[in-house]
């Protein structure tokens, strides 16, 4: 497998094509992503994340993990965790100390407490968004 730098513009169609693979109600828009990102690789896309980063803050979030559903769960699981690792590379370069992230998914639970050594900060909580373009976000369900 091989890790690389996510291109936005040009990897977006495939994060919408897993998306909407996935049936999820709206697709994540483009313009919500990071900058910075990594996609993983081999024959064929496997999965994908991103990191916002800001330069005055040491916490980076980490967006994802965005998956092909078309992968075996050996290898999705082997990816996911080298997407972590690339996550973490990345945080390294941009003076990251602390990467935080959200998840619902039972499978991610596990990936990032068992197997990469996060920390889970709360176990019952509820997440908030406002929308403040309702014209052009009138459907959330894409980060629900």
């Amino acid at each position: 497998m091989l890790a690389r730098k996510w291109n936005v513009k040009k990897d977006y169609p495939l994060i919408l094509q897993w998306c909407q693979q996935r049936d999820w109600d709206s697709p994540i828009p483009q313009e919500t992503l990071p900058a910075t990102g990594v996609m993983i690789t081999d024959k064929e896309a496997i999965c994908a994340a991103g990191l916002f980063v800001d330069k005055t803050s040491k916490l980076g979030f980490m967006w994802g993990i965005f998956s092909n559903p078309k992968v075996s769960k050996i290898k999705l699981f082997k990816a996911m965790k080298m997407c972590v690792e690339e996550i973490q590379k990345q945080a390294t370069k941009n003076k990251i100390f602390l990467i935080y992230t959200i998840t619902g998914e039972s499978a991610l639970h596990k990936l990032y407490g068992k197997h990469i050594g996060m920390h889970s900060c709360e176990s019952n909580i509820n997440s908030y968004i406002m929308n403040l373009n309702k014209k052009k976000y009138k459907n959330l369900d894409w980060i629900s």
